[in-house]
């Protein structure tokens, strides 16, 4: 994909979540969030990276669930991070701070130095909002440094052809006059109609995808399941 189209694609996703922030938290509550599918690689006392944290609804669902352990959760959206900031102040087992900071600016990682190495790193619903194979394998190469040798790194990603109400959201792309030659194959437009109309890039993200983009970040992929219905594909890495 050339230059353009990532940049285009990246102010894409910028614009929705700065627009449409407070709507997009609304819909992401800590109490509806899963964390079974990989519970068993979370425990007290360690140190948690949330790579892509939302509206901090990881934190408060590790809170609820009894863990204690320091969390570091960042964000390319102020307004979402401004919302977590907010809904997780009052935590007491769940030692978390905020930053804004953009995962597909280069060398991004540099600004968490102050707070590695993590025990577990989490991008859930994260990667398959970046354009491009190269973008996104670079996302990993630098949330690798980030890692402890035989840390782990817990991946989710949508699954939306899976979900009848899901491909409705589906628009082509000529709506907003790109031409998907400029494309890769896997790369949709989803519509958002809550509080206004608006559009998000996302790529589908598959278990051949993710081998790849682990040979290219020098991870190694642990295991892979699908689960919340079959909704989000899991994959966990390792250093």
């Amino acid at each position: 994909m050339d230059a353009e189209t990532v940049n285009q694609l990246l102010a894409l996703n910028r614009e929705f979540y700065s627009r449409f922030s407070a709507d997009f938290s609304d819909t992401r509550s800590s109490e509806r969030f899963n964390i079974e599918p990989f519970r068993k690689y979370l425990a007290s006392d360690m140190r948690l990276f949330d790579a892509g944290c939302g509206n901090g609804r990881l934190a408060g669902t590790l809170e609820r669930a009894s863990f204690s352990l320091d969390y570091v959760g960042v964000d390319g959206s102020a307004e979402l991070i401004s919302f977590a900031q907010k809904k997780n102040a009052t935590l007491r087992n769940v030692r978390a701070q905020f930053r804004v900071v953009d995962l597909t600016t280069p060398r991004w990682n540099e600004t968490l130095r102050d707070a590695l190495p993590f025990d577990v790193i989490a991008s859930l619903a994260v990667l398959h909002h970046i354009p491009s194979f190269e973008l996104r394998a670079n996302v990993l190469r630098e949330i690798r440094v980030l890692l402890k040798p035989r840390g782990i790194f817990v991946m989710s990603n949508w699954r939306f052809l899976n979900n009848a109400r899901l491909r409705k959201k589906i628009v082509d792309w000529r709506e907003l006059m790109i031409d998907n030659r400029r494309l890769e194959s896997g790369d949709y437009l989803l519509d958002w109609k809550r509080g206004g109309t608006g559009y998000r890039y996302a790529h589908l993200v598959d278990e051949n995808e993710v081998n790849k983009l682990a040979n290219a970040s020098g991870l190694q992929v642990v295991e892979q399941f699908h689960a919340d219905n079959d909704l989000n594909l899991y994959s966990i890495l390792t250093k």
